[in-house]
C-alpha cells in the first residue's frame, strides 16, 4: 500500500470513497475539512492508502500549533469522532505508521484518533467518553409514547404551554453564536467565534440546520444539527440559564428528533459526554443506547495521555475566573482559546 496526502485531482475519488463506507462520519467529508480550515488556519494532512489507483483507506488529521498545549495530530477536531476507515487490514496499518511518521516529522507531541471501533496496532487507548445514538426507524409517534411517565414529555409540555416557539434556518447564525457564547461563558468554557457557524452554513448548506427557542421575543435556546449520510449529529445546543425553568433544550430537542424522523433519517447523533456525567444522564433519559467513543494514541515522546477535559482539576481556576469574565471580554478571547482545543 502507497500512503499519499490528498491532492485536489484526488477529491472526487475521495467523496466517493466516503460515501461508499458505512464506517464515514461527518468528520471525513471535505466541507468539515474546509471549515476547520479556513475558520482556524490548522494545516490538514488528510491521507490516502492505495492500491494502485484505488483508495483503500483513509485517515483525516490536522496539525495543530497551539502556544498552550503544543504540536499536536489529531483527528476530528471539534466532533465527537471520525478517524480511520480502512476496507482493508494494511490499509489501516499502513496509515497509522504514516500517522507516526508525520507525528516525528513534524515534532508533534502526539496523534491522537477519535472513532467508534478500536484502531489497536499499539495505540494506547483512553475511554473518557460516548456518544448516544437514538434510532428513529419507528417514527415520532412512538418514540413520544416511549417517553410517557418521564420528565421528557413534561419539559417538552412545559415549554409549549409557557408560549415557546421554534423557528429554524440557517440565516439565524448570530442568534446561535450569541446564545451558544453566553452558556459556554457561564460553564466557564470558550466558544467558537460567530464566523466557525457561518462557515459550516457556508461549506455544509445541504447538511446543516439552525433551530433557535423563543420566548417573549428574545432567543433564549439553540441548537445546531449537521447530517452526514443517515445520521442527524447534534453539533451544539444550548438554553440560556436564566430560562432554564422553561425547558427551552428539552423543546429543541424533541423538535429536532421529530423532524428527523419526518426526513427519513435513520439515527440521532446526540454527540459526546463523559460517562455517568449530567450530560450523560440527560441524553439517556431520551432512551437514547450509550455508544463507546475511542480515544487512541501515539505518544511520541512517551508521557501521559493527554487530558483537556474541564474536569481536569489543573484548569479549575481557568474555569472559575472565566466564569466571571464579562461577555465583551469572553468573546474577545474565547475564540483563541478554543481554536487550541480541538
Amino acid at each position: 500500500m502507497d500512503v499519499v496526502l490528498l491532492t485536489r485531482d484526488w477529491e472526487e475519488a475521495w467523496q466517493r470513497f466516503v460515501e461508499a463506507s458505512p464506517q464515514a462520519t461527518l468528520a471525513h467529508l471535505l466541507g468539515w475539512r474546509n471549515v476547520v480550515q479556513k475558520t482556524y488556519h490548522h494545516t490538514p494532512y488528510y491521507l490516502m492508502s492505495l492500491d494502485g489507483h484505488a483508495i483503500r483507506g483513509v485517515l483525516p488529521l490536522f496539525f495543530i500549533r497551539s502556544p498552550l498545549f503544543g504540536r499536536l495530530l489529531v483527528t476530528a477536531p471539534y466532533l465527537s469522532h471520525g478517524g480511520l476507515i480502512e476496507d482493508h487490514e494494511s490499509a489501516g496499518a499502513a496509515l497509522v505508521e504514516r500517522a507516526r511518521q508525520l507525528a516525528r516529522e513534524q515534532k508533534a507531541k502526539y496523534v491522537e484518533l477519535r472513532g467508534l471501533e478500536r484502531v489497536g496496532r499499539g495505540l494506547v487507548l483512553k475511554e473518557k467518553y460516548c456518544t448516544f445514538l437514538l434510532s428513529l426507524d419507528v417514527g415520532p409517534d412512538v418514540l413520544w409514547k416511549r417517553f410517557e411517565g418521564g420528565r421528557v414529555r413534561t419539559a417538552v409540555r412545559k415549554a409549549l404551554n409557557s408560549g415557546l416557539i421554534v423557528e429554524r434556518g440557517l440565516h439565524l447564525q448570530e442568534s446561535l453564536a450569541e446564545v451558544m457564547s453566553r452558556h459556554m461563558r457561564d460553564l466557564g468554557t470558550p466558544f467558537h467565534r460567530l464566523s466557525f457557524y457561518q462557515r459550516i452554513a457556508e461549506e455544509l448548506p445541504h447538511h446543516s440546520e439552525i433551530l433557535m427557542a423563543k420566548y417573549n421575543g428574545r432567543y433564549i435556546g439553540a441548537v445546531l444539527l449537521v447530517s452526514c449520510k443517515d445520521t442527524i449529529h447534534w453539533l451544539h445546543g444550548a438554553g440560556l440559564r436564566e430560562y432554564r425553568s422553561l425547558a427551552p433544550v428539552s423543546l429543541l430537542v424533541w423538535e429536532a428528533i421529530r423532524s428527523s424522523c419526518e426526513r427519513g433519517f435513520a439515527y440521532f447523533d446526540f454527540g459526546r459526554s463523559r460517562w455517568d456525567s449530567g450530560t450523560f444522564f440527560f441524553k439517556r433519559q431520551w432512551r437514547a443506547q450509550p455508544v463507546p467513543l475511542y480515544y487512541e494514541y501515539h505518544l511520541t515522546s512517551g508521557g501521559n495521555l493527554p487530558d483537556m477535559d474541564p474536569t481536569n482539576a489543573s484548569f479549575r481556576w481557568a474555569i472559575a475566573f472565566w466564569k466571571r469574565l464579562p461577555m465583551f471580554a469572553a468573546k474577545a478571547l474565547g475564540p483563541w482559546i478554543i481554536r487550541d482545543l480541538p
